[in-house]
């Protein structure tokens, strides 16, 4: 099952499978990135009692963190619909300070959100599929074989 792509840029890509949003950065996103979803949350939400987030950062990443806009976006959004996600799971691929920089990042933004629903970053992608695939179980989510095909059916040829 091929995921339905939300959202598509520079330095992002966004696909569909379930009632997981699957997204996958390789550069530092513009907060329309984060708009560009909604529409998608809105229909899965009227589907499905919870949703989940995958996130991956590429290893290929330029290290460059999203600004205040993205910020303020992703709170905004957390505040909005956070009583309904299952699971924040982040997959940071990648080694050395501009990947520990990137992992700090996202766990202080995780502070700050205060998210209602477990957050866990994994240094890989299977184990951040197996951990998402759980949480969104009870909604009859996707399995972990089929996030971690997601993952790589909305990967660019180009960062492969």
């Amino acid at each position: 099952m091929l995921p339905e792509v939300i959202s598509e840029g520079p330095t992002h890509r966004f696909g569909a499978l379930g009632n997981v949003l699957v997204t996958l950065y390789w550069g530092a996103p513009p907060a329309e990135a984060l708009r560009d979803r909604v529409p998608w949350v809105k229909r899965a939400l009227s589907r499905y009692e919870g949703l989940g987030l995958l996130v991956v950062i590429d290893g290929r990443a330029d290290g460059i963190l999203p600004g205040a806009a993205f910020r303020d976006e992703s709170k905004r959004q957390a505040a909005e619909y956070g009583d309904r996600f299952r699971v924040s799971a982040s997959a940071i691929e990648g080694e050395g300070l501009k990947f520990a920089l990137v992992r700090t990042f996202l766990r202080g933004l995780a502070v700050v959100v205060k998210a209602r629903f477990p957050v866990r970053f994994f240094d890989d992608v299977p184990s951040a599929c197996a951990f998402t695939a759980e949480c969104v179980a009870a909604d009859e989510g996707p399995d972990a074989a089929m996030l971690q095909g997601a993952v790589e059916a909305i990967r660019p040829a180009s960062l492969l």
